[in-house]
């Protein structure tokens, strides 16, 4: 089960040349990075056949969906940063928000891929959402004021940075803001110049298996909907000016999201329903248009994979590698597993753990099992939420409505026989070699990682010392 990597210490661009011999190798290559806010993999590409993204589909048949993509921490803040950074939440050091009283930021050391880009002549973008810590990680050349969920503006504002930087490769980060809640909804009360409105009955949507099916959930999801139509508008803008640009021949283009929905038993849960993301890749002269992978990646791979495409090394501790050769190459090893680390939310939400994720099994460590887990400001007063505390209501789907607020020291599920992760299989007397083999690579997982939640082991009322690096 080993991970093999595809980076070498002397750069990026020889592999790809090799594996690759008929891709034309540009002067400039390019990075648009369009993300979501809390979407999930609602779309038609991913099988939803209600919610109407008729942009991010199109995209999805011109480049290669990914059907096994994990956030690596299912919180907006955290997420980004190891998006950007290339590291999981407990190496980079921004453990929750960063913004107002939260105060996390990523330890000033940690290089990103914007750090990197500008070091090689890139010109950087962020337009809309940040929610990264501090600039000198970060170092965008342009961040103006947008509204994140407009896509008319978000579009105008990437050109007016092509504008502005005509001669040089560039990385543009468009961070929406939908379809995240915004107080009880989703934005939808008020309108936005020029883009369309997409509503949607209750009656009609999908509620998944972790949530109840009763009224007021199916209102919620009805709202929510609405906002991800939207923020598929937007991305149609962004891809229909990177065609007038003129530079979408030599531009990578990604469509994913920090994590998943922002519903109860997703967003802040070690369940797959809150790392399962949508992932969409197209990549000119690389992607096969409209394939499929089955790949268990997660978002330490993005940072490898944009120094792959932009021919930029990428620093040799990084846990990931990049998707390239994989797409390229089928010959290239499959990935079999992969893992999960998170520790707060807002400040708040501390809720520290660290998953291995399989084919078939999930093993959980949870770090502190005693606390009871508080929910996210934003699901905490969701229609949702309240519905459930005001009726009392005793399962969310297929769990317990316990379970949304409450961890054992250790959980074992078996993904393929319970997908909804309702039966904690850890003391099962027929899963325990399954149980000893992955407690022991998540720990690896832990030391190789130098995890600084090794030092205190809150389970079992010890401190353990790592030893001196």
């Amino acid at each position: 089960m080993k991970r093999a990597k595809s980076r070498t210490a002397s750069g990026i661009r020889a592999p790809l040349n090799r594996l690759l011999p008929d891709c034309p190798m540009t002067a400039q290559r390019n990075v648009l990075f369009l993300i979501a806010d809390d979407w999930s993999r609602i779309a038609d590409c991913y099988g939803n056949g209600v919610v109407h993204t008729p942009r991010i589909d199109a995209l999805a048949h011109e480049g290669t969906v990914f059907e096994q993509a994990f956030c690596t921490s299912p919180s907006c803040a955290v997420s980004r940063a190891c998006i950007l950074t290339g590291y999981h939440s407990h190496s980079h050091g921004q453990y929750g928000h960063c913004h107002g009283i939260h105060g996390f930021s990523t330890h000033p050391h940690i290089t990103s891929t914007l750090s990197s880009l500008k070091a090689h002549d890139y010109a950087t973008a962020c337009i809309g959402k940040k929610h990264v810590e501090p600039p000198g990680v970060y170092p965008f050349d342009f961040e103006p004021e947008v509204n994140a969920r407009n896509g008319v503006e978000l579009a105008r504002a990437a050109h007016d940075f092509w504008a502005a930087h005509p001669d040089q490769p560039f990385y543009m980060h468009v961070g929406f803001t939908d379809p995240h809640r915004a107080g009880r909804g989703f934005g939808n009360e008020r309108p936005y110049p020029d883009v369309p409105e997409t509503q949607y009955s209750p009656d009609d949507v999908v509620v998944p298996p972790y949530l109840p099916d009763v009224p007021d959930v199916r209102a919620d999801l009805a709202e929510y909907y609405q906002a991800v139509s939207r923020f598929d508008f937007g991305v149609g803008c962004l891809l229909d000016a990177l065609e007038e640009s003129g530079r979408a021949d030599e531009t990578l283009v990604i469509v994913t999201i920090d994590h998943a929905m922002p519903f109860p038993g997703a967003k802040a849960s070690f369940f797959d329903s809150g790392h399962h993301c949508p992932f969409i890749l197209r990549a000119p002269g690389i992607t096969i248009p409209g394939t499929r992978s089955q790949s268990l990646i997660n978002w330490t791979d993005i940072r490898p994979t944009l120094h792959d495409w932009c021919g930029v090394p990428a620093p040799e501790d990084l846990p990931g590698r990049s998707l390239l050769p994989g797409l390229a190459d089928p010959s290239v090893p499959d990935w079999e597993y992969t893992f999960f680390s998170h520790c707060f939310h807002e400040v708040v939400d501390y809720n520290p753990y660290r998953v291995l994720r399989g084919r078939r099994y999930k093993f959980v460590r949870n770090l502190a099992a005693g606390l009871t887990t508080m929910l996210p400001t934003d699901l905490f007063r969701s229609t949702t939420w309240t519905a459930v505390r005001r009726d009392a209501i005793p399962s969310m789907g297929e769990r317990p409505t316990r379970h949304v607020i409450t961890r054992e020291p250790e959980e074992l599920y078996d993904i393929e026989a319970d997908p909804t992760e309702s039966v904690n299989r850890i003391d099962d007397p027929d899963l325990q070699e399954v149980a000893a083999q992955m407690r022991a690579q998540l720990y690896q997982f832990r030391r190789d990682t130098a995890d600084p939640w090794l030092e205190v082991d809150f389970q079992e009322g010890r401190i353990d010392r790592l030893e001196p690096r």
